[in-house]
C-alpha cells in the first residue's frame, strides 16, 4: 500500500468514525419552550393570597365574637383596593431522542414583588423554583402511548372533577375510531411510618389513589362522545383533626381545601368516590355543541354519629354552544354542580371534586375558576372548588383587527344547596335566597409582536340575596355585632388587572 493509500484510509476511517459518532447527537433533539405572564392588580378582594372568596359569615355569631372572627368571614361594606404586581414564569425543556421517546420537564417561578419569601424584595436574592412536570413519554408501536411521572391530565368532564399536575401513569390506546385512556394517580401519601399511631404502617398504604378511564369514540371527523369513570380510594388522613362528625350542612370538600380551611379525615374515615361521565361534542355547520352528564355514587366510613358510613349521591350536567358570527364568536353554556341539601347525615348530595379542578369555559373572573383567567399563582374564586353551583353565562369574543381583540362575559349563578349560605345577621337564619349573584367582565388585549401580547382585564359581581345582610358596617365591634343592627350587604367584589403574556 502506497504512502498515498494509507493517508486516505485514515482520512476515510476518521470520517467514518465522525459520522458515527455524530449520529446519536444529530438524532438527538433538544427542545424549549415557555411561558412569562406579568399581571398588575387593582382589585378589592385579590390581596396577592389565593383560594376560595367568602363573603359574609357563614358561622353565626355565639355571644360576643372576638374581632378575628368577624374579620375571617366578613367582607365588609368598605373596602379598600388592594394593589400588587406578580409575575409567572414556566421554562420547559423537552429531551427528545426520537418521534416516539422524549423526557418532558416542566419548571415554574413565582414571584410578587416585594415579597422576600418569593425572592422578589430589593436585591432580589432567594431561590423560588418548583417543579411542575417531569415525566417521560413513549409510544409501543404505532397505537400505545405511555407517560410516565408528574404530568398534566384534565378529566373529560370539562376539568369540573379534576384539571391538576399529577404524580401518575397514563396510557393512550388508538383503535380506528376508539381511543382508550387508562391511568393511575397517586397523591396525598403518607409515606413516614413513624407519623402514624399504628406502628405497623407501610409505606403506600395510606393515600389517595385515582383510578381512570377514559372511552372516546369518534363518530367522524365533526362528532365524539366519551364515557369516563374515575376511581378514588382516599384512604390518606391525619391521626388528629378529622372533620365534623354529622349536621354538616356546608360544601367542605372531603378531599382537599375549601375556604382556605384544611378538612382532614382520619385513615379509618376513608372516601370511596365512584364517578361516572357521559360527554359528547359536535359541529353543524359553523354551530358547535358540546355537553356532559356526571353521577357520582360511593361512602365514607364513621362519618355519622353513630359511627356508620356516608353516602355520596352528588351529580353534575352541563351544555354549550359556540359559533362564529360577525369577526368573533358568540357562546353560551349552564352548568350544574349539585350542592350538599341533605339533612340527613348519612347522605351527602354535593359534587365532591379532587379540590383541584376548573370551568374555563364560562369565562369567568370572580365566580367559579378558570385557569386561563388565572396567569399566576393568587387567583381567587367564589367558586374555586367548582362545586354547589349552577352557572348560566354568555359572551361574544370579537376579532376586531388582526391584533386587536376585544371579549365580554356575563354570568349569573345559583346555589343549589343554600344550607351553606352565609347569615342574614338580623334574622339569625341563614338566607334562603339561592341566588349568588351577577358577573360582568371584559378583556381588551393586543398583540404586539407574534410572541408577546398585551391585555386588560376587568371584572364586576353584583351580588344576590345568597348574600344579604350577611356583612357588618366597617368598624364595628364584638359586642355591636351580636345586636344585628350593623348588618349589611357585602360590598360587591371587582378586579382590574394589566397583563403581560410572552409565550416561546
Amino acid at each position: 500500500m502506497t504512502k498515498f493509500q494509507k493517508q486516505m484510509l485514515t482520512i476515510a476511517a476518521a470520517g467514518a468514525l465522525t459520522a458515527v459518532t455524530a449520529l446519536p447527537a444529530m438524532a438527538f433533539e433538544n427542545e424549549f419552550h415557555g411561558i412569562y405572564n406579568f399581571n398588575t392588580v387593582f382589585s378589592n378582594y385579590n390581596n396577592g393570597g389565593g383560594g376560595d372568596l367568602n363573603f359574609g359569615i357563614n358561622a353565626l355569631p355565639v355571644g360576643v365574637p372576638t374581632t378575628a372572627q368577624i374579620a375571617a368571614g366578613n367582607f365588609g361594606d368598605k373596602r379598600k383596593m388592594n394593589n400588587y404586581m406578580e409575575q409567572r414564569a414556566r421554562i420547559q425543556y423537552i429531551a427528545k431522542a426520537s418521534d416516539d421517546l422524549k423526557l418532558v420537564t416542566h419548571f415554574e417561578l413565582n414571584s410578587r414583588f416585594g415579597n422576600a419569601g418569593d425572592g422578589a424584595d430589593l436585591d432580589t436574592d432567594g431561590i423560588n423554583l418548583w417543579t411542575k412536570h417531569v415525566y417521560l413519554d413513549f409510544n409501543v408501536g404505532k397505537s400505545f402511548n405511555a407517560k410516565l411521572g408528574l404530568q398534566p391530565y384534565k378529566d373529560t368532564i370539562k376539568g369540573i372533577f379534576i384539571d391538576a399536575d399529577t404524580p401518575a401513569v397514563m396510557t393512550t390506546t388508538k383503535l380506528g375510531a376508539y381511543t382508550l385512556g387508562l391511568g393511575f394517580a397517586r397523591f396525598g401519601a403518607e409515606s413516614t411510618p413513624g407519623a402514624q399511631t399504628n406502628w405497623g404502617v407501610k409505606t403506600g398504604e395510606y393515600n389517595k389513589d385515582l383510578f381512570i378511564m377514559d372511552n372516546t369514540v369518534a363518530l367522524n371527523k365533526d362528532t365524539k362522545v366519551g364515557l369516563s369513570y374515575y376511581f378514588l380510594a382516599d384512604y390518606a388522613g391525619a391521626t388528629t383533626g378529622s372533620g365534623p362528625q354529622s349536621g354538616y350542612t356546608g360544601y367542605q370538600n372531603y378531599l382537599g381545601q375549601v375556604s382556605q380551611v384544611l378538612y382532614n379525615h382520619t385513615n379509618q374515615q376513608a372516601v370511596l368516590l365512584h364517578t361516572l361521565g357521559l360527554s359528547g361534542q359536535t359541529k353543524i355547520g359553523n354551530l358547535n355543541l358540546s355537553g356532559f352528564a356526571a353521577m357520582q355514587a360511593g361512602n365514607q366510613k364513621l362519618m355519622t354519629a353513630t359511627n356508620t358510613s356516608r353516602n355520596f349521591h352528588g351529580w353534575a350536567a352541563n351544555v354549550a354552544a359556540d359559533m362564529k358570527v360577525g369577526s368573533g364568536k358568540a357562546k353560551t353554556g349552564f352548568l350544574f354542580a349539585s350542592g350538599n341539601n341533605s339533612t340527613n347525615a348519612a347522605q351527602y348530595k354535593g359534587w365532591v371534586t379532587t379540590s383541584v379542578d376548573s370551568f374555563n369555559e364560562s369565562g369567568m373572573m370572580i365566580l367559579a375558576r378558570n385557569t386561563y383567567n388565572s396567569p399566576t399563582s393568587t387567583d381567587q374564586y367564589i367558586r374555586r372548588d367548582v362545586t354547589n353551583i349552577a352557572l348560566l353565562t354568555a359572551g361574544y369574543d370579537a376579532q376586531l383587527t388582526e391584533k386587536f381583540n376585544l371579549n365580554g362575559n356575563v354570568g349569573f349563578a345559583w346555589a343549589p344547596s343554600s344550607a351553606d349560605a352565609p347569615f342574614d345577621l338580623k334574622t339569625g337564619t341563614r338566607n334562603n335566597s339561592d341566588f349568588m349573584g351577577t358577573e360582568i367582565n371584559v378583556e381588551a388585549g393586543y398583540q404586539l409582536y407574534k410572541n408577546l401580547k398585551l391585555q386588560a382585564q376587568a371584572g364586576y359581581m353584583i351580588l344576590g340575596g345568597y348574600y344579604k345582610n350577611s356583612a357588618l358596617k366597617s368598624g364595628t365591634t364584638g359586642a355591636q355585632a351580636v345586636t344585628g343592627a350593623y348588618a349589611v350587604d357585602p360590598e360587591n367584589p371587582y378586579t382590574m388587572r394589566l397583563q403581560a403574556r410572552y409565550s416561546f
